[in-house]
């Protein structure tokens, strides 16, 4: 599964993915390769949402300033 078919699933995938990772984890349980890749694709789609938050502040502060 490609980063784009993984964002393209919706909001319900991601949380049971997102809870599938976190109970591998938790038990200390083997993933396989396309869990990994999932686990992956969670990580990316985080960092993205960083960015973007701090894309967004970055863009408020620069308005405020041209004010």
């Amino acid at each position: 599964m490609t980063y784009e078919e993984f964002i393209h699933k919706g909001t319900e995938f991601y949380m049971d993915m997102v809870r599938l990772v976190d109970t591998k984890l938790k038990y200390r349980m083997e993933f396989t390769e396309e869990e990994k890749k999932i686990k992956d694709h969670i990580m990316e789609f985080q960092h993205q949402v960083k960015l973007n938050e701090l894309r967004d502040k970055f863009e408020k502060c620069l308005d405020i300033d041209n004010q």
